[in-house]
């Protein structure tokens, strides 16, 4: 019996009156056998991260046993399904990974749609009530200097000392309410728009990372940094830019070669990932020998620690290939954003905070604030 046959539980001598019949069946078999591990692969390389998911990266290579079993019988450790040694599949068990995998999937995705619906009608609805409110705060303003503009055609000063004191207390009154409310819907719509955070932070997973350092790429840092300035505009929550440049890489390159180069950058990376762990903070390999990392939800105050973590580990890299014991170093510069900020204005000002870490020996983390004069100079 072929080990076909054996597969989809078929006697051997059905088709043997029939030579190339049995052929055209054995590839039809072999083909549906290829394309169903195919798909079992697919699904593994093009999912994306669900909440259950804590590890993303343990799902694909659940779908590559399955893939394995389904071509040869192999084993699914992760199911505890053992090696076959007849050629047979647990086709029951493959059946039930998949449909539950989609349903799953198809409940996440229709939960997230909710929920974002959700949001833009609180925001359309916050924003028509806001313009509800401002019309009856001017409509109520407009009233009380009316009733001033009467008082004082009567020109009786004690009466138009009254209505003042009363019109100004009335209008503080009016603000004041204005602004609690104000208040309490940002608030609202804060707590519904951070719990979509994890949408966002999910997203991120599918941007393209960076072949040699495993940080995310260029085009991934571009897009990250725009959102989280959008989030920051929504959340009024700090955000902090490092910025990150090798010393004296060049020479490394130079004396060392690109091989002992690329390793320093990898070692950079690992060291990246080991310092900023958090799923919200992005690290990304600006260009060359330049990274980047962005810090939602985070103060530069906050960030001190993070970056001497970072600047510790690197002290603690060799260059390859070097005959002394030399390390390697880097130079940074941090800064917060301000409610002004711009993606350039931001990068700009933490590039300067880098070139005062530069100018002031290498080796050092430099901290550059916002200041007002940046709103004139355009930087």
């Amino acid at each position: 019996m072929s080990i076909v046959a054996k597969i989809m539980g078929t006697g051997g001598s059905r088709a043997g009156s029939n030579g190339k019949k049995s052929m055209k069946s054995n590839d039809n078999l072999d083909g549906a056998i290829d394309t169903l591990a195919t798909v079992f692969r697919v699904l593994g390389d093009e999912s994306f991260p669900l909440e259950k998911d804590i590890d993303p990266t343990v799902f694909p290579e659940m779908c590559k046993e399955f893939s394995c079993h389904v071509e040869n019988g192999a084993a699914v450790p992760s199911f505890d399904i053992p090696q076959s040694a007849d050629g047979s599949r647990e086709w029951g068990q493959l059946r039930r990974f998949f449909s539950d995998r989609r349903r799953a999937e198809r409940e996440f995705v229709t939960e997230r749609l909710h929920n974002y619906r959700g949001v833009v009608e609180d925001l359309v609805s916050g924003l028509r009530i806001i313009a509800e409110r401002d019309q009856s705060t001017a409509s109520s303003v407009k009233k009380s200097l009316n009733q001033i503009g009467d008082v004082v055609s009567t020109g009786v000063l004690p009466d138009i000392r009254a209505t003042l004191a009363k019109t100004i207390a009335n209008v503080t009154e009016t603000f004041e309410e204005q602004k609690r409310q104000y208040e309490e819907q940002l608030q609202e719509l804060n707590e519904r728009m951070s719990s979509l955070r994890q949408d966002l932070v999910a997203a991120r997973e599918e941007m393209k990372r960076d072949a040699l350092t495993d940080a995310y790429n260029r085009g991934a840092f571009d897009s990250a940094i725009s959102q989280s300035l959008n989030m920051h505009f929504i959340l009024n929550q700090p955000i902090t830019l490092i910025m990150i440049d090798l010393d004296n890489f060049k020479t490394i390159n130079d004396t060392y070669g690109h091989a002992a180069g690329d390793e320093v950058l990898r070692a950079v990376g690992e060291c990246l990932a080991r310092a900023f762990i958090r799923k919200s903070d992005l690290v990304a390999r600006y260009g060359g020998d330049e990274f980047a990392v962005v810090l939602n939800d985070t103060s530069a105050k906050n960030s001190t620690n993070l970056i001497a973590r970072f600047m510790q580990y690197i002290r603690d890299v060799n260059i390859p290939y070097a005959s002394t014991d030399e390390r390697v170093s880097c130079s940074a510069g941090y800064t917060e954003i301000h409610e002004s900020d711009s993606v350039e204005s931001l990068i700009n000002r933490a590039d300067k905070a880098l070139y005062k870490a530069k100018a002031e020996g290498r080796n050092k983390a430099s901290f550059l604030p916002y200041t007002p004069a940046e709103d004139t100079t355009g930087a």
